[in-house]
């Protein structure tokens, strides 16, 4: 992973407070349309202590998981020895809790956040770009042997990593060439798993986001998804309603189909999280309007890091509990799919 998460130094009671104004603002009733297929994305914080627990008290999130249809692991999840983002959230421990198997049956389908251009795989030959390929197919392999199956990989940032000198950033066309590289690697020996792209904004403008997709389209390899990582705090809410929406617009006229992660930038509560996860939902009605008009794909994804060095915020269970990530999955989904645009700006007693 490469993203990280902003802190502002903001005390829990403030944030509650500022929860609270976003909870009472009411969104009038939109019209429905049909819903796009997987819409619904659902990625806990890698080292949460109660991600196994999710697979071993389905009860405690009945709401949520028959709100979702797209189960996201990170890369490290798969990966042995583990990582020690993961936490306690083992690929062993995860096996062994029959967490693949389980979405399996559940109907769910199951996504992987892999790396695909990270600087130890820019490399002066292909020995690189093979590793990260070699990598991916290992990930899934382990899959499969726990008896789940993958549908979705989300490329982390290739061009956050394919910035730096050493993969020859700051220009776009080196990533691009190591990307579809990356793509024709995998697709050949997985040929039906949809590869799709994560990218950052505003790290990287709306104009350099639109290129990079032209960059792959041009190489024969363009992504089956394109999903935004917004810092609206680093944007400002005028460029993200611009831009944002121009990106769907641009993804769209190029059949791809286009998602935003909703997301907290301060791992050090779950209240402080729900802060910024609730102000990107009013950013989201600003920007799409109505249910929908609402991104293809709206993945609920944390990898916010407490000052302790930690990604286990949100806690995920129960649903019941204010500001948990499932109770977060339910309530905004809630909002967004009643929203119209911009909020009112009265407060209501719910």
């Amino acid at each position: 992973m490469t993203r990280e998460g902003n802190r502002g130094g903001v005390v829990a009671a403030a944030a509650v407070a500022a929860i609270a104004v976003l909870l009472f603002v009411p969104l009038r009733a939109g019209v429905a349309g049909a819903a796009p297929a997987d819409r619904i994305w659902f990625a806990p914080g890698p080292g949460t202590t109660d991600f196994v627990r999710l697979f071993q008290h389905p009860d405690e999130w009945v709401r949520a998981r028959q709100q979702f249809s797209v189960f996201k692991f990170y890369q490290q999840h798969t990966q042995t020895p583990a990582p020690a983002i993961v936490g306690p959230n083992t690929y062993t421990a995860l096996a062994s809790a029959g967490a693949f198997r389980t979405l399996r049956q559940w109907g769910k389908k199951i996504g992987i956040e892999v790396g695909a251009v990270k600087e130890f795989y820019c490399t002066a030959d292909a020995s690189g770009m093979d590793a990260a390929v070699r990598d991916t197919l290992a990930s899934v392999a382990a899959v499969q042997t726990a008896s789940g199956t993958v549908s979705y990989l989300a490329m982390d940032e290739p061009w956050v990593s394919g910035r730096s000198r050493a993969c020859g950033g700051p220009a776009l066309e080196p990533t691009a060439d190591r990307v579809a590289f990356y793509m024709r690697g995998v697709h050949a020996v997985y040929p039906n798993i949809a590869i799709g792209l994560i990218e950052a904004y505003p790290f990287s403008s709306a104009d350099a986001i639109d290129r990079m997709l032209s960059l792959l389209a041009d190489r024969g390899t363009p992504p089956a998804f394109l999903h935004m990582d917004v810092d609206w705090h680093l944007s400002g809410a005028p460029a993200f309603v611009r831009d944002i929406k121009r990106l769907s617009d641009a993804a769209r006229a190029r059949g791809i189909t286009y998602g935003v992660i909703i997301t907290g930038y301060n791992g050090d509560a779950d209240a402080l999280y729900a802060v910024d996860a609730y102000g990107m939902t009013d950013l989201l009605s600003q920007t799409f309007g109505n249910w929908g008009g609402m991104p293809d794909h709206l993945i609920f994804q944390s990898w916010a890091e407490s000052r302790t060095g930690l990604l286990i915020t949100p806690n995920n269970l129960p649903e019941t509990r204010a500001f948990t990530h499932t109770s977060l999955t339910a309530d905004i989904l809630r909002r967004l799919q009643g929203a119209t645009g911009p909020s009112t700006g009265h407060a209501v007693i719910r």
